[in-house]
């Protein structure tokens, strides 16, 4: 233990010596692989959010089922237990023409007068599909609304096509953006470190060259250098995440002030604390990546 002690301590020595003489450097670094880490955490908390509201949305997906006018009790059992049968559909609700009617006038409200000269109630019966949002996707609604509608007593089936088309094809649209815009900041990151570490080699390359002199082996030479950019790798992470954190409470404190009536602030998170060591680990890793780039770049000429 003591032995490598005395290894690692000359190497420690060196990497502190290194960033303490070249702080403009390491700054400027560290700097501009913040701003690549904290559009890549941005853009992971604006996923996570969206997914997590729009599983929400997803977890009370309902088809609406009308029936028509002359649906005997006993076909209108024979659809209900072929409904419960759908592995799509994790619950069914009746909703009769008198409740149909009466929740009609609570959405209409003081307008609601006009439905009394009715001579007769001219909304169907329906059942209400509450979907199961863990296998259900726009094609399985879809096939679903299709075989309803091949059913008999089934007089139109509702789904809000066009909403949740634009739903699904806007996720998967976040999805592969999401992916390509990850792996474009990583490259990115790496090639910053990368270029920082070549640009301080050529600024050290006397001292280099001295320690190559006088006996230094290239991976002694080396490791100061590694140490450095897991270094600036791990602190631009931090600052990243510091930041990230504080345009997420701006952005809930926002919309809890200018959109009071909506749910969707108090439904937002920020990282988990197994997320925010995962995004450490990526910084640092980024910031050793761009070592290995920059690795053959030591030598004794």
């Amino acid at each position: 233990m003591a032995r490598l002690k005395d290894r690692l301590y000359p190497v420690f020595k060196l990497t502190v010596n290194n960033i303490r003489r070249h702080p403009i450097i390491n700054l400027i670094s560290i700097t501009i692989i913040a701003v690549a880490m904290l559009m890549l955490a941005l853009y992971f908390l604006a996923y996570v959010n969206a997914d997590r509201i729009v599983s929400g949305w997803r977890s009370d997906l309902k088809v609406a089922v009308y029936l028509d006018e002359n649906l005997s009790p006993g076909r209108l059992r024979q659809l209900k237990d072929f409904c419960l049968e759908l592995k799509e559909v994790k619950s069914l609700n009746y909703v009769s023409r008198d409740e149909a009617l009466a929740r009609f006038k609570v959405t209409l409200g003081d307008d609601s007068n006009f439905l009394d000269g009715l001579p007769e109630n001219p909304l169907p019966a329906s059942l209400e599909l509450l979907l199961d949002a863990e296998v259900v996707g726009y094609s399985d609604v879809e096939r679903l609304a299709r075989q309803l509608r091949r059913q008999a007593g089934v007089d139109e089936v509702v789904y809000g096509s066009y909403w949740l088309r634009q739903l699904f094809s806007l996720l998967r649209m976040v999805k592969y953006f999401g992916f390509v815009f990850a792996i474009f900041l990583s490259s990115v990151t790496v090639f910053i470190v990368a270029s920082t570490i070549r640009l301080s080699l050529f600024a050290r390359r006397e001292t280099i060259r001295v320690l190559y002199l006088v006996g230094a082996t290239r991976r002694f030479v080396a490791l100061p250098y590694l140490f450095e950019g897991v270094f600036q790798g791990a602190v631009a992470s931090s600052v990243a995440l510091g930041f990230a954190f504080a345009v997420f409470k701006y952005v809930r404190f926002w919309l809890r002030e200018q959109v009071p009536q909506w749910s969707i602030a108090a439904q937002l998170g920020f990282f988990t604390i197994p997320s925010l060591l995962l995004f450490l680990l990526l910084g640092t890793l980024l910031g050793l990546a761009g070592f290995l780039i920059s690795s053959r770049w030591f030598s004794c000429d």
